[in-house]
């Protein structure tokens, strides 16, 4: 039986990129060099993050801010920005290293482009900002604005690409997420000049106002990095509000700008972090989530599977039964990975972010105990008689079990609803196959079986040392399972099981027809 799958060979690259792990919603993602920082981060638009310890210097959960520039002074181990935000305040030091204030809520402003890309939702192409492609439907990508508009379908979980073929960061699906609103320098924010202002006294002067009508690109290659603005003197232009970092504006009164999913957006730093510096271990929430006896599918697309075993155990081809197949959880590991049983009794160790816990009706989880141990029944089976010789003419019985023996037929001529009135019966073989399978006549019927099917019917002085007593014990549980009535079959189960005084009073009933095969 196949138990480990671990340190097997991987392919490594889908969809624009590779897949790493952080957490089952957070997640690493690729490492770029500093040169490279300042075009992915300035002018991304932001948000407080999990390790924001500055009150409401943001205006408060879910206010939005634009990162002025990045900070790595002698290359210390805390790299940091500045980041203006929307209400004007300008802060600095901003964690992005070993810990993480912010969050990235948009980079569309910072010109990063997916090639080749297209979003579902919108149709914009290329995707600008980050890319989310989802990981039940291969040919879907949305962009962050139709990501976070529930549009696709939000049972679906999604793969994560904040930069052109970064890392693949697969998310919980949005369907039970948690939701917050961002807000800021949006539609109907009432606004004055900020602290990139060089318009002159196009506004009137300082303390006039105005008010934000639109959400615009300043350009092609920068979407919305502006706002379109109406002043109180009836003036109108478009300020920059994130292009090379400048924000033209600050809020007075903040505008909505919609909502987000708070813990599907990245932390910003987290791409910019070596992987060197992280644990090459699963937390123990993240398999902890599951229990033994859990039920859980694979929904997720073979490619991202195939890259998400990384580093869990690895992939083969026989691995193939997980997918579209409900497991059982057996085990976690000490890697914090999960082991899965299947129905055909194969255990192997997963990702726990590749799982989805179901839940199975009474009669689905009969059915699939059922299945486990018909297959664990049959690798018994095949190690108390692993030689089994079969000639014509031989006398065999066929398994009774249903579950089990549609698990030997696989590949042995296959089930057929055709074949259950053999179950139980006793046949006799009329061909051998070169691969072992065996052509076997029964009930009025002819069928292939597999030979770990059928059961030799012979007397317990036939067989090898060692092997008579365990084989009796089989012969006797199986042929006590179904009495048919039927005065042939029952004088075999006579013999088989040494029974002379049944066999005396099968052989005196005048409808006996006696057949001796010659050996």
């Amino acid at each position: 039986m196949q138990t480990e799958n671990k340190k097997n060979n991987l392919i490594d690259n889908a969809i624009g990129g590779t897949t790493n792990r952080r957490s089952n919603i957070e997640l690493i993602n690729q490492t770029t060099n500093n040169h490279v920082i300042d075009r992915y981060i300035c002018g991304t638009r932001v948000v407080r993050g999990p390790d924001w310890k500055y009150g409401k210097q943001d205006g408060g959960e879910g206010h939005v801010g634009t990162v002025k520039s990045f900070e790595n002074e002698n290359n210390n181990e805390q790299q940091e920005v500045i980041v203006i935000w929307d209400h004007g305040e300008i802060g600095r030091h901003y964690r992005c290293r070993t810990q993480f204030d912010l969050r990235i809520l948009d980079n569309s402003a910072t010109g990063i482009y997916h090639d080749n890309s297209v979003c579902s939702g919108c149709g914009q192409t290329p995707i600008y900002g980050i890319r989310w492609h989802c990981g039940d439907c291969p040919n879907v990508d949305l962009c962050s604005m139709c990501y976070h508009n529930d549009r696709h379908n939000t049972r679906h979980r999604f793969c994560r690409i904040v930069t052109p073929h970064g890392e693949k960061i697969l998310i919980d699906p949005r369907r039970r997420a948690k939701k917050l609103a961002f807000r800021g320098l949006y539609p109907s924010a009432k606004v004055s000049r900020g602290p990139d202002w060089n318009y002159g006294d196009q506004d009137s002067g300082e303390k006039k106002n105005g008010k934000i009508i639109e959400i615009q690109d300043w350009s092609k290659t920068h979407p919305r990095s502006a706002a379109y603005v109406v002043w109180d003197n009836d003036r109108e232009n478009l300020y920059r509000v994130g292009f090379n970092g400048m924000v033209d504006l600050r809020a007075l009164t903040p505008g909505k700008g919609g909502y987000y999913y708070s813990e599907h957006t990245p932390l910003l730093g987290e791409t910019y972090y070596s992987r060197e510096h992280l644990s090459s271990g699963l937390t123990p929430e993240m398999s902890h989530q599951f229990q033994v006896g859990d039920y859980v599918n694979i929904d997720l697309e073979l490619e991202i599977v195939q890259t998400l075993q990384h580093g869990h155990g690895g992939w083969t081809d026989n691995m193939f039964e997980c997918l579209g197949t409900t497991g059982m959880v057996q085990s976690l590991d000490e890697d914090h990975d999960v082991v899965v049983v299947y129905p055909s009794g194969n255990r192997w160790t997963l990702n726990p972010t590749l799982l989805t816990r179901v839940e199975l009706t009474p009669e689905q989880q009969t059915a699939m105990q059922r299945q486990q141990t018909a297959a664990t029944i049959a690798r018994t089976t095949a190690s108390v008689m692993p030689n089994q010789p079969l000639k014509v003419n031989d006398m065999v019985q066929i398994c009774s079990d249903l579950e089990r023996i549609k698990i030997f037929q696989r590949g042995h001529g296959e089930w057929a609803e055709a074949m259950v009135p053999a179950l139980g019966k006793v046949g006799r073989v009329v061909h051998l196959y070169a691969d072992g399978d065996v052509k076997v006549q029964v009930g009025g019927g002819c069928w292939i079986f597999n030979p770990l099917a059928v059961t030799k019917v012979t007397s317990t002085h036939t067989l090898e040392d060692g092997h008579e007593e365990r084989l009796n014990a089989m012969l006797k549980k199986l042929f006590s399972a179904q009495i048919t009535g039927d005065v042939h079959e029952e004088l075999v189960k006579a013999s088989a099981n040494g029974d002379t005084r049944r066999i005396e009073e099968l052989i005196k009933r005048t409808n006996v027809d006696v057949i001796i095969f010659n050996k």
